[in-house]
């Protein structure tokens, strides 16, 4: 059966569908059987002053579609925009996967799929960013928020 489980721990924030829900003193799994219902973890945000690599910059784009804030029309568009040219940049490397990946969960509207990859990357990147291999200008992305 599809759809999204998750595992909560006691008092966890999260947003469904754009409402705050918060689950109760103690740990707890919800089942959403509907893949069309958009679920963030106020624990996975990022602040919108955090949005400072190319990679923040499109899991941003992407948790303002799963809050809500961004219609996904729209903002499916712009993410897969700014996945494309993450794909650009670390083509031949070994994080072309995670962003084909996550390039293929976003033309699927599968946005929290989206979040998951894209966490694993971000701090390869601070290190790449860190150590100079790549640089935050290399992919003109319109900064959102």
């Amino acid at each position: 059966m599809s759809g999204l489980v998750l595992s909560l721990k006691a008092d966890e924030k999260f947003l469904v569908n754009g409402a705050l829900v918060q689950n109760g003193p103690k740990r707890g799994q919800i089942r959403l059987p509907d893949n069309s219902v958009n679920v963030l973890r106020l624990g996975d945000c990022l602040h919108p002053d955090d949005v400072n690599t190319p990679v923040r910059r499109a899991y941003y784009l992407a948790q303002l579609i799963l809050s809500g804030d961004t219609p996904q029309a729209s903002g499916g568009i712009d993410l897969l925009a700014s996945l494309s040219g993450l794909g650009k940049v670390f083509s031949g490397t070994s994080l072309e996967s995670q962003i084909t990946k996550a390039m293929t969960d976003a033309a699927r509207g599968r946005y929290y799929s989206v979040l998951v990859t894209l966490k694993r990357v971000l701090p390869i990147e601070q290190q790449m960013l860190s150590h100079g291999n790549i640089s935050a200008h290399n992919i003109d992305l319109q900064k959102t928020g």
